[in-house]
């Protein structure tokens, strides 16, 4: 069952967590520091928190351990006199005296501070003071701490509810309240503002779970239920998370369902909605056909029936496995067809990712008018047939001041981008049309308006796999690049996933590439498709052979 699953994994993790910490005498005594030697104390109150776990999760091999009751009190010695004098963490690499993330930190503490509450045998009443003294004074940082990114609010604000309860402090609950009146940052399609599927989702969902179970106010558990539904249709062909849209670090890595799982169940366990909890199951076969496995143990021995709650019902997957979705406030259309899926999103110079399997491509297009260096699309609307792409970039020139000119001959401190006339001579304007078919899209490119412009669209390709082409076939290497001028190109191995884009085209090999342009990340191989603007070509992306199988071995 998951449940021994999770047991061994934690146990693993247990046991590398004493392993670093420090035993010896001295100032470091009772520190889990990194890898390069920082005490850092999130870090540190994140092991505690689970060494915490281990010691009062019955059925685990660390249950009621004296190796680890004996870590606990040295770590907690170590981590109070380390403690900000406000009472905050330090997040090394950035954030110091954190208030959201002593929060983040203090919402796992919180978790086994629950787990305390359920021990009933007394062998863990020693943990009671030192945990609820740790909770109180890093409360008091929380309180009086500051944030930096929306998710931070929602963090805080659980933590001090939370706290309040247990260490019977008003104040904390009212300060929280101060968080929640400023409204959830969530749109009607479930997004949250940082729109990151791979990180800040995730948290988000996490705290208001949290925040459902210190208010009960179940508008909480409907904005994660919200998000988690959206979240559906952000699923590729291979178990992972779509992240190309994401305003923040996990944008464009490889994040699978793992972290959703305990989500999925936990949202429909507490509403009571079988049918949500259902994609748990999903969540956990995908990620184990990945290699990963769920680590939610403590949520598990919290509520004993949850795990079985997800299995009540079958999942449906058609809304996963077959989808057609525009969410035009977030700016991306989400495309899938069973074993291969197309992302298109707005302002993005890496506007389209096409994946088969776990094999995808990306495009981004070169066209270099003024200050505009890709083409990123200004419009991304719905149509008949499909989805519809527009950008327009204008061929301008300033103007001199006529008669009084600026206050200063310092061209920076002059505000050319407001004050300063233009002329404007041409526009090339692009239009993008994305149509579905059952084994791919077919793209429409149209360029028109100013002419001359050396356009290229550059498609990344995934590197260490081999690409054909009727006239020649090569291994893909990182950073390479090549232009094409002719025929259809297929990517992919023998054993995997084929890509193919048909045709090719090449009217130029200019690769000349100013600051602030678009370049395909360097693990990736670029083929270059090129034309003078005015021009329309069609092109398909699909995801069957196009040539022998003698060709492909």
């Amino acid at each position: 069952m998951l449940y021994e699953e999770m047991v061994l994994l934690h146990e693993q993790k247990t046991r590398k967590i004493l392993f670093s910490q420090v035993t010896g005498p001295g100032g470091m005594r009772g520190a889990f520091p990194e890898g390069d030697g920082v005490p850092d104390t999130r870090r540190c109150g994140f092991a505690l928190a689970h060494l915490a776990e281990a010691f009062l999760i019955p059925g685990n091999g660390f249950y009621h351990s004296p190796r680890v009751k004996d870590a606990l009190e040295t770590g907690l010695a170590f981590l109070t006199s380390h403690l900000r004098p406000g009472g905050c963490m330090d997040l090394t690499s950035c954030n110091f005296a954190s208030a959201p993330d002593t929060a983040f930190t203090l919402n796992e503490i919180i978790v086994a501070w629950w787990l305390l509450e359920k021990d009933e045998s007394g062998e863990a009443e020693w943990l009671r003071a030192p945990l609820k003294a740790l909770i109180g004074r890093c409360g008091e940082g929380v309180m009086n701490g500051g944030f930096h990114t929306p998710n931070h609010r929602w963090a805080i604000a659980s933590c001090l509810l939370h706290a309040a309860r247990i260490c019977g402090r008003d104040d904390f609950s009212r300060r929280a309240q101060t968080y929640l009146g400023e409204g959830l940052d969530i749109n009607a399609e479930g997004e949250f503002a940082e729109r990151s599927g791979g990180i800040y989702n995730l948290v988000n969902d996490d705290q208001m779970i949290r925040l459902y179970l210190a208010t009960g106010d179940s508008r909480y558990l409907e904005a994660a239920r919200s998000n988690l539904r959206m979240m559906l249709s952000y699923i590729d062909p291979d178990g992972s998370v779509f992240t190309g849209n994401s305003t923040r670090q996990d944008r464009g890595k490889k994040v699978y369902l793992d972290g959703y799982y305990r989500l999925f169940l936990l949202t429909g366990y507490l509403l009571g909605d079988e049918e949500l909890a259902a994609y748990s199951e999903y969540c956990r076969e995908t990620a184990a056909a990945n290699g990963r496995t769920p680590d939610c143990l403590a949520w598990l021995a919290l509520y004993p029936d949850l795990e079985e709650f997800g299995r009540r019902k079958n999942p449906d997957l058609t809304g996963i496995l077959r989808c057609r979705k525009l969410f035009a406030p977030s700016g991306i259309a989400r495309i899938r067809r069973g074993d291969w899926s197309c992302s298109l999103m707005r302002e993005k110079p890496d506007f389209l990712y096409f994946q088969h399997g776990g094999s995808t491509i990306c495009l981004a297009v070169y066209q270099n008018v003024c200050d505009r260096r890709n083409f990123a699309a200004e419009t991304l609307e719905e149509t008949e047939r499909g989805y519809r792409m527009t950008a327009r970039a204008d061929s301008w020139y300033y103007l001199p001041f006529e008669g009084k000119g600026p206050d200063t001959s310092d061209w920076w401190a002059m505000d050319n981008a407001r004050t300063r006339e233009r002329m404007a001579e041409d526009s090339l304007r692009t239009e993008i049309e994305v149509i579905p078919e059952e084994d791919g899209v077919e793209l429409v490119f149209r360029s028109e308006g100013l002419s001359g412009v050396p356009v290229r669209l550059e498609w990344g390709l995934p590197a260490g796999e081999r690409l054909r082409n009727e006239n020649f076939c090569l291994e893909t290497s990182p950073g390479g690049q090549i232009t094409v001028g002719g025929g259809r190109l297929e990517i992919g191995r023998e054993e995997g996933e084929i890509l193919t884009i048909d045709p090719c085209f090449a009217e130029h090999d200019s690769r000349a590439r100013m600051s602030g342009a678009f370049q395909a990340a360097g693990e990736r191989f670029t083929v270059y498709m090129t034309a003078f603007s005015p021009f329309e070509r069609r092109i398909h992306l699909g995801t069957k052979p196009l040539f022998p199988k003698l060709f492909r071995a």
